[in-house]
């Protein structure tokens, strides 16, 4: 990694911000992403110990935001599927701005830490995005799920297999005649 006149070493920050990032995680998963490099085994650690020196590498160059997309989603997409809520999922991020102002190796005038905090919040906004086309991907493939297996009980009930036929059989099931006659919940 290149070091930048002002901004400290590059690869110290992107270690402390690994660091911080593996904190989000159990204790004993931290340790176990820690140790593991085999990205078979390991996929989160791997994607961290991969993407994060790669976005603090760009961040401190003259790459857009936009073209640190494919490193964050590598992570972010991760997280997307763990149990982290939107704004856990992508804290990581501002967890690099706290990194920033405690970097040793060269003190950073408030303007490099002004246009950094520009970039990290821009690549936060952009994390945020992938998290959620994440989640949605998500629950669409569980929606298409349900729907097929819906789709097999109607046919191994001997169902017919046409629109409304859910509700229609719903509405004439013993026990439901309030909603014959509009009535009930």
């Amino acid at each position: 990694m290149a070091k930048r006149p002002g901004i400290g070493d590059h690869a110290a920050i992107a270690e402390a911000w690994l660091a911080a990032t593996l904190g989000s995680y159990p204790e004993h998963t931290a340790r176990f992403m820690t140790r593991d490099g085999d990205p078979f085994r390991n996929p989160v650690g791997h994607a961290l110990k991969e993407s994060l020196p790669a976005i603090v590498d760009g961040l401190f160059g003259d790459t857009e935001v936009s073209e640190l997309e494919p490193h964050l989603d590598d992570i972010v997409r991760i997280r997307a599927v763990q149990d982290f809520t939107p704004s856990q999922a992508v804290s990581f991020l501002f967890d690099l701005k706290k990194i920033l102002r405690r970097s040793p190796g060269g003190s950073v005038s408030e303007q490099d830490l002004q246009r950094l905090d520009a970039r990290i919040d821009e690549l936060a906004l952009l994390g945020f995005d992938l998290y959620m086309r994440c989640r949605e991907k998500t629950y669409e493939i569980r929606a298409q799920a349900a729907h097929r297996r819906v789709s097999m009980l109607i046919r191994a009930h001997g169902l017919p297999e046409e629109p409304g036929v859910l509700e229609a059989s719903s509405e004439t099931s013993p026990g439901n005649e309030n909603h014959k006659r509009g009535e009930g919940p």
